[in-house]
């Protein structure tokens, strides 16, 4: 018993020293300004990291045009943070028309970039997620009632022309309009992808000539089933057993 008493006492007082021992040293690297320790807290965001490792999962981005909307990154999410909708070519092949991550619900485990079939699902080195326009790339806040509202193409090009125009040299229409589908204070961070490739009118197009080469294919389909129906009922073709000519009768001879 005490025995137990004093070693636990002994165990105690040597974790204690182990541990001053390593804080010391960090103290000692922090007033030198060299080592390790240096780099272990920085005040963010007045002192931004340097460099950021190459094997980090920063937020994610999507390459819409090698998207073709398997779900499976929905699939395998599990917080459910996107939306997508698929459209498809005149040439019947599928894409994003809508393609929606709400990095605000996203938890950074990169599964979904495991489970990409086409690896148009990518995670940047980034870690900082300020709402801005990037090239084909929109991260809004979003409020509540503004994540079911699909931007098409017009909005889209609309949506380009004003989000990086300072608020004061906006028209009325276009503050109001902006109101309407983004949120500085929404709750809901969204990176959109891949929005409205097609006009409805181009959308009307594009189904037009995707069932136009689907009568085609269908005519030509039928054209040649009935070609080799008409082959099969010709002379030339398979001749029926009723037609084929029987042996000659041999002669029985004399005495038959």
């Amino acid at each position: 018993m005490i025995l137990a008493w004093v070693n636990g006492i002994y165990e105690g007082v040597a974790s204690f020293l182990v541990g001053m021992r390593t804080t010391a040293r960090f103290f000692a690297e922090n007033v030198r300004g060299d080592g390790g320790a240096t780099a272990v807290t920085r005040q963010y965001p007045q002192e931004p990291a340097v460099t950021v490792g190459t094997r980090v999962r920063g937020h994610l981005v999507n390459d819409a045009p090698r998207c073709i909307v398997c779900h499976a990154c929905d699939k395998a999410c599990p917080v459910d943070c996107f939306v997508m909708d698929l459209e498809r070519t005149g040439e019947n092949k599928p894409r994003a028309s809508r393609f929606d991550i709400d990095l605000a619900k996203c938890i950074y485990c990169g599964l979904c970039v495991r489970a990409c079939p086409t690896g148009s699902l990518t995670m940047t080195t980034g870690f900082e997620i300020d709402p801005r326009h990037e090239g084909s790339r929109y991260l809004f806040r979003r409020g509540a009632d503004q994540l079911d509202r699909r931007l098409d193409e017009p909005d889209v090009v609309r949506l380009a022309r004003i989000a990086d125009q300072p608020r004061e040299q906006l028209a009325a229409e276009d503050r109001a309009w902006l109101d309407s589908v983004i949120d500085p204070q929404g709750p809901h961070l969204i990176g959109m992808y891949g929005m409205g490739y097609y006009t409805p009118e181009q959308k009307a197009a594009a189904d037009a000539e995707r069932e136009k080469r689907k009568a085609e294919a269908a005519a030509k389909a039928a054209a040649l089933k009935k070609a080799k129906e008409a082959a099969a009922k010709q002379p030339g073709g398979a001749t029926p057993a009723a037609a084929t000519p029987a042996a000659p009768a041999q002669d029985p001879g004399p005495g038959a």
